[in-house]
């Protein structure tokens, strides 16, 4: 299995402000594509974003990931992992730039980049 950088956000809803967001830090709309889990996508350049907007992941290594509604990961189409986690941190630094997202940027799952919460919150969302 391919390992991917991922962001995981809360809240995820509403869905149009979440979709607003991520198209101002993506800085491309992401299209309607509703299949195997993945909402939304993008293409941004040689990267893909995918948008779930529920998953299973439950917390592993410290992180409550079932904290988080949404998830978007990127995937690069050469599989260059340092222009991927480029990708992956400019879309995290933006969103987090807005201060209404719990987010965490992680690398397959195992390896924590980076977490932002909104102002005054505690590092991860509220059960």
């Amino acid at each position: 299995m391919t390992a991917y950088h991922e962001i995981f956000m809360h809240p995820g809803h509403p869905e149009e402000t979440l979709l607003a967001d991520l198209a101002e830090a993506c800085g491309v709309r992401l299209r309607l594509i509703g299949r195997e889990g993945v909402a939304y996508a993008a293409n941004v350049g040689d990267a893909a974003l995918e948008l779930e907007l529920d998953h299973d992941y439950e917390e592993d290594k410290g992180v409550p990931f079932e904290r988080y509604r949404a998830v978007l990961t990127v995937r690069d189409f050469t599989g260059d992992k340092d222009r991927e986690r480029l990708v992956a941190e400019r879309v995290f630094h933006r969103l987090a730039a807005l201060q209404r997202y719990w987010l965490v940027l992680v690398h397959d799952l195992q390896r924590v980049i980076d977490r932002s919460a909104p102002p005054g919150e505690d590092l991860y969302p509220p059960v």
